[in-house]
């Protein structure tokens, strides 16, 4: 039997899977849970994400978390536009999480997991607003650059937050974004079709000297 707050906990993911499904359409059936479940513990970050599959939205398969709104309507150091989860996307259909060898959609499941772990554990004391972009450190210890976009706003109840985008750049692309500015660059990454992946089978966008 559960107890009053994990009743609570089941109620407000169920509303918050809900919100999000009505966005990016029904969810995978399966969830890649973490063997270490994440968390914050004396500014120490531990364990990773789980990850969310939203194969039905657009081409390809969308990625979230769910770890970081509370049952308070707490969550990440708001943004300029509240709180929010991660969302991320791949151009490769969703298949099998535990394929071994690993799909191109496995490579870039693992990668956009290290991303938003990253990312959830940093935004408890930094706010990530749209259009910045942040500076991460993967696992093969090369630099990564993700620029932001509110994707959609939600409620949990009278609650409302956003879906936060994180996408994956090149750096040779922050040129370009000086260039251009944040908010421009993303309209162009728009207008290219090239938004709102993170795959990096692609040509770097700006003016090749």
């Amino acid at each position: 039997m559960t107890d009053n707050n994990d009743e609570q906990y089941i109620a407000h993911y169920n509303l918050k899977q809900e919100a999000l499904e009505n966005i990016l359409g029904p969810s995978a059936d399966v969830i890649g849970h973490a063997m270490i479940p994440f968390g914050v513990i004396a500014g120490m970050k531990i364990g990773s994400v789980d990850m969310h599959y939203f194969p039905n939205h657009i081409g390809g398969t969308g990625f979230t978390t769910m770890e970081l709104i509370g049952t308070d309507g707490k969550g990440p150091k708001p943004n300029k536009k509240g709180t929010y989860e991660l969302v991320a996307f791949t151009k490769q259909p969703f298949n099998d999480i535990n394929l071994d060898p690993p799909t191109p959609f496995n490579i870039m499941e693992r990668r956009i997991c290290e991303t938003f772990t990253q990312i959830a554990g940093a935004a408890q004391e930094k706010a990530f607003n749209p259009y910045e972009i942040c500076q991460i450190k993967g696992s093969d210890g090369k630099p990564r650059y993700i620029i932001f976009d509110v994707y959609k706003e939600f409620k949990i109840g009278k609650s409302r937050h956003h879906l936060l985008l994180c996408l994956e750049i090149f750096e040779e692309e922050l040129v370009t974004v000086e260039n251009f500015g944040h908010k421009g660059f993303v309209e162009m990454l728009k207008m290219i079709k090239i938004y709102p992946y993170s795959d990096l089978d692609r040509n770097w966008v700006g003016i090749k000297k």
